[in-house]
């Protein structure tokens, strides 16, 4: 599935510190303060992803970004100003992974679910491996694209506190009907099969345990707004901790300022900051 769209906290062209890569065994001993680019294996490929050390001791929660689609394509580089800021704010490692098909992760199966999620949990692994980072206590962070599939993860990843979805889908079929976007349905169904296999979470949705906060625009002529309401009445059906939140005359591009303080609150909520430890 391609979304020809990409949302993100904050605007992309803020410019962020200079990158640098890092072998995988040298993570350890990243630099406070700074953001390292590094590589790993996973599903027969490497794994680009980049890690954003907070400044201080540790141990740091971990908030990892899955970010959503370009022209380019160009994967988890587009979220670091958005781990970069969860660091500043609440003191947060972040990881950001380049999802199969984009930036220079060199895995296939773009639309493969199965595949997506076990490039995301391998990052997850290495990186929890780390000392300074909290093995406890992970943020999972889905921008559009990323967040179709960071609510495919929810039930799997160990230690989750908190899942922000913003301006996702999650009943795939649903959406392929629903949408105006003819590109949408083209990406959904490339090969114009009669009945293509769509997958939806909602079923998934009674395996949830960490709280979710839904962010989603009023407007939004690419995703619906009834896939967030479709979520928010699981959610609710099923008695699951939510915070939602509809963005009435917004599109598929969130107003900066209000996701940010929709964002910080829910973390700042379910979690804490942890700058004061």
């Amino acid at each position: 599935m391609q979304w020809k769209h990409y949302l993100f906290l904050i605007p992309v062209s803020i410019l962020f510190g200079c990158v640098q890569t890092m072998p995988l065994r040298n993570l350890a001993s990243s630099p406070a303060g700074a953001t390292v680019q590094f590589f790993y294996d996973s599903q027969g490929g490497k794994a680009e992803a980049y890690l954003i050390r907070p400044k201080g001791d540790g141990p740091f929660p971990l908030i990892v970004l899955l970010h959503g689609d370009s022209w380019v394509r160009a994967g988890a580089k587009r979220t670091i100003p958005v781990a970069e800021q969860f660091s500043a704010e609440l003191c947060y490692a972040g990881l950001a992974i380049s999802l199969p098909g984009y930036g220079m992760t060199e895995i296939e199966g773009d639309r493969d679910k199965d595949i997506i999620a076990g490039v995301v949990l391998d990052g997850i692994a290495k990186v929890r491996e780390l000392p300074w980072i909290d093995k406890k206590s992970v943020m999972l962070y889905g921008l559009s694209r990323g967040a179709v599939f960071a609510a495919t993860l929810v039930d799997k990843i160990q230690g989750l506190r908190g899942v922000i979805l913003h301006s996702g889908a999650y009943d795939l079929g649903r959406l392929y009907s629903d949408t105006p976007a003819q590109w949408v349905r083209r990406s959904l169904n490339p090969n114009g099969d009669a009945n293509p296999y769509l997958f939806s979470v909602l079923p998934e949705v009674s395996r949830w345990k960490a709280p979710t906060l839904i962010l989603h625009g009023g407007n939004d002529q690419l995703v619906p707004t009834n896939q967030a309401f479709l979520l928010r009445d699981r959610l609710e059906a099923l008695g699951k901790p939510y915070h939602f939140a509809i963005f009435p005359d917004a599109g598929h591009r969130l107003p900066t300022e209000g996701v940010r303080e929709e964002v910080i609150s829910f973390l700042t909520q379910n979690v804490g900051s942890a700058c004061e430890r």
